[in-house]
């Protein structure tokens, strides 16, 4: 199946089956299918209620055989989670199969947020405060999702 064809069924796939909330097309700027907007809600934990996460996802050509490009459009304050969006996630690098999917990675970006790896951290502070300080940390998180996750991006659900 060619890199086209894949990125063709997924979306497909995703119109007949997504999650509450999910979404996941390509863009309509670029009218490119390597060029996805995504976005889901955050964990239904109290730390994250009513918030909204928006992605960017670039596929290579080599996709499924290589992961995508994850980023962010807004801020996002973890561990795991660079300044710039970018997306520090081990099954979008060296765990990754070609059998994942967006909504896998979607299902498994959501879940991380509430469980990073601080072994690993992109975000030194919060890395540091999630283990020395989660006061702090859940303050900055909430601080986080006030000022840029809190509205739905209701005309791509």
């Amino acid at each position: 199946m060619s890199n086209k064809d894949r990125l063709l069924t997924e979306l497909q796939n995703i119109k007949k089956s997504r999650k509450y909330l999910f979404y996941a097309h390509p863009s309509v700027k670029t009218n490119i299918l390597s060029n996805w907007n995504c976005g889901f809600p955050g964990p239904d934990e109290e730390l994250y209620k009513n918030s909204y996460y928006t992605l960017i996802f670039k596929f290579p050509p080599t996709y499924p055989f290589n992961p995508p490009t994850i980023m962010f459009k807004n801020f996002v304050y973890h561990p795991n989670v660079y300044k710039n969006g970018h997306v520090c996630l081990d099954i979008i690098q060296s765990k990754w199969k070609p059998s994942m999917n967006v909504m896998n990675i979607l299902t498994a970006l959501q879940s991380f947020l509430v469980q990073p790896n601080v072994k690993s951290p992109a975000n030194a502070e919060a890395g540091y405060l999630y283990v020395k300080d989660n006061k702090k940390y859940c303050e900055n998180v909430r601080l986080n999702i006030i000022k840029y996750h809190t509205k739905y991006d209701f005309d791509k659900i």
